[in-house]
């Protein structure tokens, strides 16, 4: 039987050559949960944090999310929550639709009420200037381990952050890990496998 440490294993220090910034970038992908193929996921070996391979299922892909406002994504967070046998994680990931029309409410708002949901998207910092692994910080995945479920869809006409479209909290409880991050070789192979995303898984040998 393994034995758990729950030990900090580096220390804690301020980066001169890469100082961490805020923010989010404009894009990410929306994946229904139910669409990965789970058992081809590859973790790095070492770095259980990291995923190298995130497949989807044959004639699946993910969803694009564009949000074009100076503070994409805003309200994603992660705050510890304490439990009764060990704590966990809560990861938020809020964002606004500029948009509010049949297809909008049928195809992306209904399936948001009721529906359990995986986002990657890309932090601003992205810890380029490590030897070995650089760009390590950039995609981050939320809703891998339980899944983000809607906790707030609110549409306000006469909202001057959403224009009278859609504001999206989406959230994650008792995930086991902070942060959990998409990460294969370098910044520029992630980037291609981030965007493979949005692409329909074809049948093998098609």
């Amino acid at each position: 039987m393994a034995i758990c440490e729950f030990l900090i294993k580096q220390a804690i220090e301020f980066d001169c050559n890469d100082q961490v910034i805020a923010g989010i970038e404009q894009n990410g992908v929306i994946i229904n949960r139910q669409d990965i193929n789970f058992a081809g996921v590859v973790f790095n070996a070492t770095r259980k944090n990291v995923i190298e391979t995130f497949p989807l299922k044959v004639g699946k892909k993910g969803y694009a999310i564009y949000v074009p406002t100076p503070t994409p994504f805003n309200n994603t967070t992660t705050t510890m929550e304490k439990g009764t046998n060990r704590n966990t994680f809560t990861n938020d990931v809020g964002f606004i639709i500029l948009n509010h029309d049949p297809d909008v409410c049928a195809n992306i708002i209904d399936g948001l009420a009721n529906g359990e949901f995986v986002i990657v998207y890309e932090n601003k910092f992205k810890n380029l200037n490590k030897t070995a692994t650089g760009g390590d910080s950039a995609f981050q995945i939320a809703g891998y381990y339980q899944g983000l479920r809607a906790e707030t869809l609110e549409n306000n006409r006469y909202s001057d952050e959403t224009e009278g479209g859609w504001s999206v909290l989406l959230r994650e409880t008792r995930s086991p890990k902070s942060g959990l991050f998409l990460y294969d070789t370098s910044y520029a192979v992630t980037k291609t496998l981030f965007a493979s995303l949005l692409n329909i898984v074809p049948e093998p040998g098609a």
